[in-house]
């Protein structure tokens, strides 16, 4: 295949391309990035992981619709309320904070000028993650925006919940 014949990267997951190729596709012809957050908690008889899985399914759905790349999923994340159940835990608040802004400003070094964070998880996760937003959004001149799953995907969510 041709340059001209390809329509983007040969995957949108940038862990699976190499620097060489991310060098010819962003920012040139790619801008857009996705970064899936979720955390690992208690879900009754669903995967403890489901609040990073419906992220990670999401982005791969829209990133060659909205020509995005694909940031590696950041799965811990920030909950506490369901740490006694096996399997579940939360990162510290301090130290996600911290760590999701570094990611945010490696996106934006990168030459990202669209992140969006597709969240995953709800609760303090997303007060915070919406704050960092408008924090590095005005430190590095990139335009992120946080989506929660929930409101992405109200049609299923109303059809599943709302009797």
């Amino acid at each position: 295949m041709n340059e001209a014949e390809q329509t983007g990267p040969s995957t949108r997951e940038m862990e699976r391309i190499n620097w060489m190729e991310f060098r010819e596709w962003v920012p040139a012809k790619i801008d857009i990035v996705l970064l899936p957050l979720g955390t690992i908690e208690a879900h009754g008889v669903t995967a403890n992981g489901t609040d990073i899985i419906a992220p990670v399914a999401m982005a791969k759905e829209i990133a060659p619709r909205v020509n995005a790349m694909i940031a590696p999923a950041i799965p811990y994340g920030f909950t506490g309320i369901l740490d006694a159940y096996p399997g579940g835990f939360t990162v510290p608040e301090d130290v996600y904070r911290a760590y999701v802004r570094a990611v945010l400003f490696g996106l934006a070094k990168n030459k990202f000028k669209n992140i969006v964070l597709l969240n995953g998880h709800g609760g303090g996760q997303t007060a915070i993650l919406s704050a960092l937003t408008q924090e590095v959004g005005r430190e590095t001149t990139t335009r992120i925006l946080v989506v929660n799953w929930w409101s992405f995907c109200s049609d299923v969510t109303l059809e599943v919940y709302v009797w």
